[in-house]
């Protein structure tokens, strides 16, 4: 065994018994490298990941290439999910100098952690115009012994420059006017998404997307929902969803969201899950509404364990990736039985594409054009969902592919924070959420190898606490969510947030991260909670780093859309919705009224006259008149009279 048997890590245990010495990453592998003058061989990847699977059979589990790593390298194995962090400086690294990035992500480096040469998958010998891992390996032993002051010269390190000097850009319309733009043409608008050949689904941007139709509707807005209603249309028909049991896989492998890898994340249906409860709350579509439930409950009955929600599923089973999400023509027709023929319809089965000799599940029929062939749209309903029921239990007997049960807090507070959010719809997950939301405070949140906590932790637990507070109105929430917001703000620098709490200037670790992965970054996920915070009164807003973001995001704007949301909030208006409860039996209603009114950036707190002393003195103002439950709306420093019938929130707003 190497050095990965007692890690916490599903992909790091994996790989105990592989023959080359792995070392988990962290100080006993590097001051090791300096003392044997090594050159260091790291690989990131995840359980989820089949091309990483790949990767380890082909090369890891080879005697040939394992002799040679463990001759000649220090072999660090990292799991991605384990260490975000440290994930994104070696993946913005190799982007750097080979401008490509993923997973597995092959590095090596000096061991003073500079960087000098990698990728992605490598096959073990040359094949399909790929250079073969064993020459790459040899090549670079030669030239670690014939030219290191080259390759040193010639490396990059993990601190990307002096993130402090980026210069302040202008709050204006005209600067979203000019991202709205840059993103909107971004859009594949005849299948969806963000154009490219492979497809990652990007639910930040959707709803970035959503915000912008919603102020903009009675302009040119609506191109803006139609791209956001084509994307999730076409996703939910595609391979990329599980057209039985629900949940999205990773990503597209084609434009047409077709054929997926067949990873789940969780990380990745939370956010999508919000992204489809923002399309439903505008849309009212049934079919956004189907996929908004199916993607819940793909959350409640396959990720749900004992202590929290697991982190990933991964894309193989019984050797074949995505045996378990694919059909032959003999098992789809034992399944559904007197339903084959219509269900072929439903899916143009046998046009299908294949992976590994087996059909990927893609719908051809909308709801529309199924209720037209069966003249009703109830019927459509009830054979669709007969259709799930029956392929679902032909494969019980199934072998499952394995799921990762690793418990990372950010993952676990982003899955609870989107059931939350979405509970006034779906009626789910409130006790499963809350439940985890309470163990964020109590239990010792992941640490990095410095024991120190990191952002992405912070702001992910911050953000589901507001939630909390602002779904179910308990103030226990609110009192976690501020010595949260305390902590985050021992992270602060003049224009983000850091990696890790330290004053070492020149520490790697103290990297600010703000770019969408597409996942979220933590740094946008901290702003937003600062806003709610600064609107309802609670907190300062540092108008130096508000004023960095333009820069920022000017960079690459679909990968900066949550912090152009939280932009353009600063410039049109965040909404603090306050209800006054004077135990009537009305401010229920009212409440969730508030929660379910769309607007792009708002708070929502029930407040009642017992909690007068902690309360901001214009909320203390709001309790003094009137003796009915009401609603107030405050932007900036101005709020509305007193609402007292939820149907005029909308218009208020």
């Amino acid at each position: 065994m190497n050095k990965l048997k007692n890690e916490k890590s599903q992909y790091l245990r994996d790989s105990s018994n592989q023959p080359v010495n792995w070392y988990p990453w962290g100080r006993e592998a590097f001051e090791l490298a300096k003392k044997e003058n090594k050159p260091i061989l790291v690989d990131v990847g995840a359980s989820w990941c089949h091309w990483c699977h790949v990767m380890d059979e082909q090369n890891y589990n080879n005697e040939e290439i394992a002799k040679i790593i463990n001759d000649n390298f220090i072999a660090i194995k990292v799991d991605r999910d384990e260490m975000p962090s440290v994930d994104r400086k070696l993946q913005i690294a190799i982007s750097s100098l080979f401008g490509q990035g993923g997973w597995p992500l092959t590095v090596f480096m000096t061991p003073d952690k500079r960087v000098f040469y990698g990728g992605t998958y490598f096959p073990p010998e040359d094949s399909f115009n790929m250079i073969g891992f064993k020459k790459v390996l040899l090549e670079i032993i030669r030239l670690w012994k014939e030219e290191k002051d080259k390759i040193i010269n010639n490396s990059l390190s993990l601190v990307f420059g002096n993130q402090n000097n980026i210069e302040e850009g202008k709050l204006n319309s005209g600067f979203i006017d000019q991202i709205n733009n840059y993103i909107y043409t971004s859009y594949d608008l005849n299948y969806g998404g963000i154009d490219s050949d492979i497809k990652f689904p990007h639910p930040t941007v959707d709803i970035y997307m959503l915000s912008q139709y919603y102020r903009k509707r009675n302009n040119d807005g609506k191109k803006y929902l139609d791209a956001v209603t084509l994307t999730l249309k076409q996703m939910f028909y595609g391979g990329i969803f599980d057209q039985v049991s629900g949940g999205f896989h990773r990503y597209s492998t084609d434009r047409y969201w077709k054929v997926p890898h067949f990873e789940k994340l969780s990380i990745d249906n939370a956010e999508i899950l919000i992204d489809y409860y923002n399309a439903y709350i505008l849309t009212k579509d049934d079919e956004i509404y189907d996929a908004l439930m199916m993607i819940t409950n793909f959350i409640l009955n396959e990720l749900k364990i004992d202590d929290g929600f697991a982190n990933s599923i991964d894309a193989d089973s019984e050797g074949i990736e995505g045996k378990y999400y694919t059909y032959s023509e003999e098992e789809f027709k034992d399944a559904l039985d007197d339903l084959f023929d219509i269900s072929v319809k439903i899916f143009d089965f046998y046009n299908l594409p294949e992976i590994e000799g087996r059909k990927v599940l893609s719908r051809k029929m909308g709801i529309d054009e199924l209720s037209h062939l069966l003249n009703s749209r109830e019927k459509a309903w009830n054979i669709l969902n007969e259709i799930r029921k029956r392929l679902k239990n032909y494969k019980t007997s199934w072998k499952k592919p394995l799921r990762d049960e690793n418990l990372y807090t950010y993952q676990n507070a982003r899955v609870a924070e989107a059931l939350l959010i979405t509970s006034p719809i779906t009626n789910k997950g409130i006790d499963e959420s809350l439940s985890v939301i309470k163990k964020l405070r109590k239990s010792g949140r992941r640490i990095n190898d410095d024991n120190e906590k990191i952002i992405d932790d912070i702001s992910s637990s911050l953000s589901a606490c507001l939630t909390a507070y602002e779904v179910v109105g308990d103030q226990s929430y609110l009192y976690d969510a501020l010595s949260l917001f305390n902590e985050l703000m021992e992270y602060k620098s003049d224009v983000g947030f850091k990696e890790k709490r330290g004053k070492k200037s020149n520490d790697e670790e103290n990297m600010i991260y703000f770019s969408d992965s597409p996942n979220e970054s933590p740094n946008s996920i901290a702003i937003k909670a600062w806003l709610k915070l600064y609107q309802s009164g609670r907190a300062e807003i540092d108008e130096k780093m508000i004023k960095t973001l333009p820069s920022i995001i000017e960079r690459e704007p679909v990968f900066h859309a949550g912090l152009s949301l939280s932009i353009e909030s600063l410039i049109n208006g965040i909404a603090h919705i306050v209800i006054i409860d004077e135990k009537d039996g009305r401010a229920e209603k009212l409440h969730k009224a508030s929660l379910l009114t769309y607007y792009p950036l708002k708070f929502v707190e029930v407040i009642s006259d017992d909690r007068r002393d902690e309360l901001p003195s214009y909320i203390k103002q709001m309790i003094n008149y009137g003796n009915r439950s009401r609603i107030y709306v405050c932007k900036g420093k101005t709020c509305s009279m007193p609402i007292y019938n939820e149907n005029d929130l909308k218009n208020i707003l």
